[in-house]
C-alpha cells in the first residue's frame, strides 16, 4: 500500500506495536528464552538451533502477542508453514488452503477479542485510535494479524538461527551481554539484508545511479547490497560493533517495519539466553556441509544449524564432530583489539 490509506493504517497500527507496548513483553520473553535454551542444551549435542530453539521461540512470542489460546498453537504453525512453504514442501493448492484456514481462524479470533478484550495485540489493534479518533475495522485487524503472524514467524526465526551460526563460526566475536545489542545490529546488517527485499513497480520515470527506470517497470532492490555499500559502511565485510546505526534490514521511511522493536527484543533476548546456557557454542559440522533454502524472493536461510559446545569445566569439545570454519566467512571483530 501507499499514500493516505497506508498512512492511516500505519498511524493506528503503530500505537498497538509501539516500542513501549513491546517492552511490556520483555519479562515474559526473557523467561521463555531461558526455558527454551535450557531445554535445548539438556538434549545434549549436537542440537539444531533452528528447529529446537529459534522456531518455537518465535512462534511462542507470536502466540502470546496475538493472544492465541494454547489449543490452537499447533494449527497456527501448520497453517503458517503451509503458506510460506519454507519449512515444508507443499503444492500451491495446499498453500491456498492453509491461507484460507489461517485467515478464517484469525477472523474468528478477532471477533472473540471484540467481545472479550484481553491484554494482547489484537485487542490493542481493535482499541487503537489515531488523533482523529479513527479506528481499524475488524477486517483490517484480521489482515494486519495475518501479516504480523507471517512476518513475525519465519524472518525472526531465520535471523536468530543465522545469528547463532555467525557466533558459532566466529569464536572471537564478543559474547558478553553488554555486546549483544550491537552484535545483533551487525548481524542484521551482515546476514539479513535480503529479508525485506521487495519488488516494486515504478510509478513514474526516474534515474537512479545513472540507470534509467521507466514508469511501469519492475524493480527489485537487494537491501543486502545497500547494507554492504562501502560508502556507507567502511569495510562492510567486517563485524564492527562500533558502527553507527542505519542498516536497511527493516526497510526505510514510511514502510519501515512496524515489528522492528519486537524483532530486536527477540534477537537480543534469544542470543543472551542461549549464550548464557552455552557460552562456548561451536558449529557441529563443517560450514561447507550446511544446506540452505530459498524463501520468498531472495531471503535465504539454513535448513538446520547444528551446534555443540565446549565444556566449561574441562575444556573438552561437546560435539560429535569437530567444528568446521569457512575462511570466507570467518572475520575478526574490530572491537576485539581492546577486549582481548
Amino acid at each position: 500500500m501507499a499514500g493516505p490509506e497506508h498512512a492511516r493504517l500505519r498511524r493506528i497500527a503503530a500505537k498497538a506495536l509501539s516500542p513501549r507496548r513491546v517492552e511490556l513483553l520483555r519479562p515474559w520473553v526473557e523467561e521463555l528464552a531461558q526455558e527454551l535454551a535450557a531445554k535445548l542444551i539438556a538434549q545434549g549435542p549436537p542440537v539444531d538451533v533452528l528447529e529446537g530453539y529459534a522456531i518455537p521461540f518465535a512462534l511462542s512470542v507470536l502466540n502470546e502477542l496475538l493472544g492465541v489460546p494454547p489449543t490452537a498453537c499447533d494449527d497456527l504453525r501448520r497453517w503458517a508453514d503451509g503458506i510460506v512453504a519454507v519449512f515444508t514442501a507443499l503444492s500451491y493448492e495446499e498453500m491456498a488452503d492453509a491461507a484460507q484456514k489461517l485467515g478464517g481462524y484469525l477472523a474468528e479470533l478477532v471477533e472473540i477479542k471484540r467481545h472479550a478484550p484481553g491484554d494482547d495485540c489484537l485487542t490493542w489493534l481493535l482499541q487503537a485510535r489515531d488523533d482523529n479518533g479513527d479506528a481499524l475495522s475488524p477486517e483490517e485487524v484480521t489482515q494486519l494479524a495475518f501479516a504480523i503472524l507471517l512476518g513475525g514467524y519465519v524472518p525472526p526465526a531465520n535471523a536468530l538461527a543465522q545469528a547463532v551460526l555467525r557466533l558459532a563460526i566466529e569464536p572471537d566475536l564478543p559474547r558478553d551481554p553488554a555486546s549483544v545489542p550491537a552484535l545483533v545490529e551487525e548481524i542484521l546488517r551482515q546476514d539479513q539484508g535480503s529479508a525485506a527485499d521487495q519488488g516494486r513497480v515504478a510509478l513514474e520515470d526516474a534515474d537512479i545511479g545513472g540507470v534509467p527506470i521507466r514508469e511501469g517497470e519492475f524493480v527489485l532492490a537487494p537491501l543486502r547490497a545497500g547494507n554492504h555499500d562501502a560508502r556507507r559502511f567502511p569495510e562492510p565485510a567486517l563485524v564492527d560493533l562500533a558502527r553507527a546505526p542505519g542498516h536497511l534490514t527493516f526497510g526505510h521511511g514510511p514502510h519501515h517495519c512496524l515489528g522492528a522493536a519486537l524483532a530486536r527484543l527477540e534477537l537480543q533476548t534469544g542470543l543472551r539466553a542461549l549464550l548464557a546456557a552455552a557460552p562456548r557454542l561451536r558449529l557441529a559440522v563443517p560450514f561447507e556441509q550446511l544446506e540452505w533454502r530459498r524463501m520468498f524472493l531472495t531471503l535465504e536461510g539454513p535448513v538446520a544449524v547444528p551446534i555443540g559446545w565446549w565444556n566449561r569445566l574441562n575444556g573438552a569439545a561437546c560435539t560429535e564432530r569437530s567444528p568446521g570454519l569457512s575462511p570466507s566467512v570467518v572475520r575478526r571483530s574490530r572491537t576485539l583489539d581492546t577486549q582481548t
